[in-house]
């Protein structure tokens, strides 16, 4: 049943994602490439990272190709069945020794992200999902906010939309690593996740935990379910997506 083997490939992603997270070199911060706009770099732990987390992911099957972040063909993307890596979500964190960072691992199955775990190694916590089994930290089930009006709620967002949401939203927050901040909106610790400029591996693996932990994963582009690969997105429980979405409309216009 494909439940049963999404179950299985999340336990896989998991494996992946805490073995090669609890091994990264916390001293090879060396940058090892640069990429566009500010701060914007991955070191050599990074591409040590994304080497090891392909070969245990081509250990369990080498026929699903892989889309990661440091150097990968993007045309994988359109695989009909695919995993998405982010080997260090959270590279500056990490450069300079802050806990916020995570290895972050999805399987993408005809366009839907159907499994998925996120490990933060300096921090001990393993995120994970599959399509209909609900979303677990640790082993232990987890639940988003019950938070249903922008002015109760306690936001993550970008520093760039900080002045947009600060009059309406209860506090602000940037951690510097998606993956862990839309976990952390499963966990119910933020209410609301908003972005306007993720990539695939950013937004991939912590949606489907987002959504199994029952929040809605919004298009900001389009108002509809987001797709694996949304660039911009809104997320959190529904009745607060619609209620920060129906005061702020500006949300979508930031788009």
């Amino acid at each position: 049943m494909p439940a049963g083997r999404y179950a299985r490939l999340a336990e896989v992603a998991a494996a992946a994602a805490r073995a090669v997270g609890d091994s990264i070199d916390v001293a090879a911060v060396g940058i090892h490439t640069r990429k566009g706009g500010k701060a914007n770099f991955a070191t050599m732990a990074d591409h040590a990272a994304q080497d090891a987390v392909i070969a245990r992911l081509a250990a369990h099957d080498r026929t699903i190709p892989v889309l990661a972040e440091e150097g990968t063909v993007k045309a994988v993307r359109r695989a009909e069945r695919l995993w998405v890596v982010d080997p260090i979500d959270g590279t500056l964190n990490f450069s300079k020794a802050l806990p916020f960072y995570c290895v972050a691992i999805a399987y993408v199955e005809d366009g839907v992200a159907r499994a998925a775990a996120i490990h933060a190694p300096r921090l001990g916590e393993t995120f994970s999902a599959h399509s209909g089994g609900g979303a677990r930290l640790n082993g232990d089930p987890i639940a988003v906010s019950a938070v249903t009006k922008l002015s109760q709620a306690f936001v993550v967002t970008i520093p760039a939309r900080f002045q947009l949401l600060h009059k309406y939203a209860v506090r602000l927050r940037a951690l510097g690593s998606a993956s862990l901040e839309i976990s952390y909106v499963a966990a119910g610790r933020f209410d609301l996740f908003a972005h306007w400029s993720l990539g695939p591996w950013d937004i991939a693996p912590g949606a489907l935990v987002a959504r199994e932990a029952g929040a809605a994963v919004i298009s900001l582009r389009t108002g509809e379910d987001a797709a694996w690969d949304e660039r911009q997105v809104i997320i959190g429980p529904r009745a607060l997506v619609d209620d920060a979405l129906r005061t702020l409309p500006d949300l979508r216009k930031a788009s």
